[in-house]
């Protein structure tokens, strides 16, 4: 009698239900696009300026990585800290001397924030919502840096 108890309480400690006051976890996208609504336009850096802008291969490169990130299907959480080391390598000793005006290092450092904030994230379905605003944050922040770089170019071979 004694063991049918034992094995009575077992059985319905094992059964109580695991999921209650939980929410369904839906799976969180991996693919950055899947973030917006339409696939977000970047900016490119303008080929009419190519041999302005070739003497700053770190920037090129930073470049060609994001745009990686968006073209791509990719898993956008390990890109993302691949974009913040390539980022670390342009500091303000490494910019040419041209483009080292004022809004290009705001705007880098302002990428480079929105870098390091979505790359500290511990992505989950509570902080999706904000994950996303964050992600369109680095968007545009990122275009108004290539836009500065392209219009700097542009003024540099006038």
């Amino acid at each position: 009698m004694r063991n049918i108890f034992i094995y009575l309480l077992i059985f319905s400690c094992s059964n109580v239900d695991t999921n209650k006051g939980t929410i369904d976890q839906i799976p969180v996208p991996t693919s950055i696009v899947s973030f917006f609504e339409n696939k977000p336009e970047i900016i490119r850096l303008d080929s009419s300026y190519t041999s302005e802008i070739e003497i700053w291969t770190q920037m090129i490169n930073f470049t060609e990585k994001f745009s990686d990130l968006i073209d791509n299907e990719i898993n956008h959480k390990s890109k993302i800290k691949s974009l913040s080391i390539e980022l670390e390598k342009i500091k303000k000793e490494t910019i040419p001397g041209k483009y080292k005006t004022s809004p290009i290092i705001g705007r880098i450092r302002v990428v480079n924030t929105y870098l390091q904030k979505i790359d500290s994230y511990l992505l989950k379905q509570e902080t999706v919502k904000e994950y996303q605003m964050d992600l369109k944050n680095l968007v545009e922040s990122y275009n108004g840096l290539i836009f500065q770089i392209n219009q700097r170019s542009k003024e540099i071979s006038n």
